[in-house]
């Protein structure tokens, strides 16, 4: 896939997710939606290379319209509503002021498709260019230079969290969250190395030949994740705790004889598996080292590579 079409193909898809979460809303009777599109598409529409700023001040106008631009005379009515009525009451409202004369008036549908309009709205007003929907601003982005594209689609996915669907077991969800947990930096608080990682000597009376290399690993991300895996481990009950041992006692157990008894290369394999399931599973920043020091917790706690 090539940038231009990677790139249109992220604004597609955060267009099309904010529209479905605003006609949920709407449908739900929930505003929050509407009050807070009109910030986003400010700032959307700006970098299109306009200079909207919220009319939500006190203009004579700003009864008809939710963003101005003075600059290049342009208006934009935010709505959810479709029908002829409510567009012709925009158009007749917004240019009976005196002070929208010179200004082009557009409204933008979100939440709805626009219709095939039989109104005469009046006012040069030109219902297929003029009332905006997803489609039509999609349209708008395809015809721009690739550049401008990227940078509308960073823009929706810093702007937009879509939140993930939950496809993998309860359990497996839980570990891919608490990695994450572990991976936000606002979690993590730098504390001491610990010197004695293995005070019940359980790693080195199982993998001796392997002790120091895999002591030494936890030791030196200890400092780093330990006080992140308190927290999140806080927050979960003893029965998923009594569920998740149990998984990960079978998985690791598998791979450990896959792997001719070599914790090393079992640890690594874990590591890959759990790196595969969050980069597949909408996780899109979460550290591998994260990963590697919540198993060496679980394997001196023997829920991984058990006896």
């Amino acid at each position: 896939m090539d940038r231009r079409t990677s790139k249109y193909s992220i604004v597609e898809k955060r267009l099309a997710y904010i529209k479905a979460r605003v006609e949920l809303a709407n449908s739900l009777n929930l505003t929050d939606a509407n009050i807070h599109a009109e910030n986003f598409y400010r700032d959307f529409f700006n970098k299109l290379g306009f200079s909207f700023t919220n009319t939500n001040f006190d203009s004579p106008n700003a009864a008809h319209i939710d963003l101005i631009d003075t600059i290049n005379k342009q208006a934009i009515q935010i709505t959810s509503r479709t029908d002829s009525k409510k567009i012709k009451e925009a158009i007749d409202g917004f240019y009976s002021k005196d002070e929208s004369k010179g200004y082009k008036l557009q409204l933008l549908l979100i939440g709805k498709d626009a219709k095939d309009y039989t109104t005469s709205f009046g006012h040069d007003f030109d219902h297929s260019k003029d009332v905006m929907d997803v489609k039509r601003l999609l349209a708008i982005i395809n015809n721009l230079e690739t550049d401008n594209i990227a940078k509308i689609a960073d823009f929706l996915d810093n702007e937009i969290l879509e939140e993930r669907s939950q496809t993998e077991s309860t359990e497996v969800e839980t570990i891919m969250s608490l990695i994450d947990f572990l991976s936000e930096d606002e979690n993590r608080q730098l504390t001491e190395r610990i010197d004695n990682v293995d005070p019940s000597f359980k790693i080195n009376m199982r993998f001796s030949e392997h002790a120091s290399y895999l002591t030494g690993q936890y030791g030196s991300l200890y400092s780093v994740y330990n006080s992140a895996l308190i927290k999140a481990n806080e927050k979960m009950d003893g029965i998923m705790a009594i569920i998740i041992s149990s998984y990960l006692k079978d998985e690791s157990d598998l791979l450990l004889n896959k792997n001719n008894n070599d914790p090393k290369a079992a640890l690594a394999e874990l590591v890959e598996y759990f790196y595969n399931k969050l980069s597949t599973n909408g996780f899109d920043k979460f550290d591998k080292q994260a990963i590697r020091y919540y198993l060496l917790d679980e394997m001196i706690k023997c829920n991984v590579f058990p006896n």
